[in-house]
């Protein structure tokens, strides 16, 4: 029974580790600081002008630095539910093992 949990529970934990693998950066290495950018008109000459600045914030770089949908970034997400999917499966193995090896 407790292989049954192991596995639903990995399986289960697949959409809630893959939005945090999204939403925690699409750079491959770990960042502290954000761009801020911000934009101001001149009201005098008509020029717009920018200002950046660098904000503390963490943020874990673990997708490749694409912007669209592409091959990469779907193999990048695939390792972490990968990993789940196979703990899965190997939970759903020991739990049938366990049953058939306790019937004889």
């Amino acid at each position: 029974m407790k292989w049954k949990n192991v596995s639903i529970t990995a399986l289960l934990l697949i959409i809630p580790f893959v939005i945090v693998w999204f939403v925690q950066g699409k750079n491959i290495y770990t960042k502290d600081k954000k761009q801020v950018i911000t934009k101001t008109k001149d009201e005098i000459f008509g020029t717009d002008t920018e200002k950046i600045e660098w904000v503390d914030e963490f943020q874990l770089g673990l997708l490749p630095g694409v912007d669209d949908l592409s091959p990469k970034l779907l193999a990048s997400v695939a390792v972490p539910s990968g990993i789940l999917i196979a703990v899965s499966l190997f939970g759903f193995f020991m739990n049938y093992k366990q049953k058939h090896s306790s019937v004889k």
